[in-house]
């Protein structure tokens, strides 16, 4: 997977064949035809495993078991640390060749969906008052795109997290809460 996700960033997903990806795997590339049918189908599985979503499969259990307010915030925490983790994969989905690639667009579009309603339930647990369903929405994609903004300025700042990013996520989730 990673082999494949850097030849696709560094070439793009249709320069890139499945011998090349077998070649730097270390890999036969039968090997690759026995899981995937296809290189699309290889891309499908890599957008989904890869996908923030994806990484937070055993996160959300527990997450959803501790108090509401340190649920946001360690949510908030894992998309910090899965954007600063995943330049790559980030590079990656939004190239062109992907961002008009139809095949995989509708899975990206679903994942970024699905990021903005668990953010929005963590959102709405924490919420001290009952809220609109569309107000949720915006909260949760305020929530996301400022995270994103911060990390991303703030590794091209340091070229790496500073330690008040905990404090930054913290901020921005009671001015969100307190907003809604």
């Amino acid at each position: 997977m990673e082999s494949s996700l850097e030849l696709f960033t560094k070439k793009g997903f249709a320069a890139t064949t499945t011998k090349e990806i077998a070649l730097k795997s270390g890999v036969a590339e039968g090997l690759i035809f026995y899981y995937f049918k296809d290189k699309n189908e290889l891309l499908n599985y890599l957008i989904r495993e890869f996908s923030f979503i994806g990484s937070l499969r055993n996160d959300i259990k527990v997450l959803s078991k501790i108090e509401p307010y340190p649920a946001l915030i360690k949510f908030g925490q894992l998309y910090a640390d899965f954007l600063l983790h995943n330049k790559s994969f980030l590079t990656f989905i939004w190239s062109p060749e992907i961002v008009q690639n139809t095949n995989v667009s509708k899975d990206i579009e679903d994942f970024l969906n699905a990021m903005a309603e668990q953010a929005g339930s963590f959102l709405k647990r924490a919420s001290s008052c009952t809220v609109e369903k569309k107000t949720i929405e915006t909260a949760a994609s305020m929530f996301l795109s400022t995270i994103l903004m911060h990390v991303l300025i703030e590794e091209r700042k340091t070229d790496k997290m500073p330690i008040e990013n905990n404090d930054y996520i913290e901020e921005i989730a009671m001015f969100i809460l307190k907003g809604m």
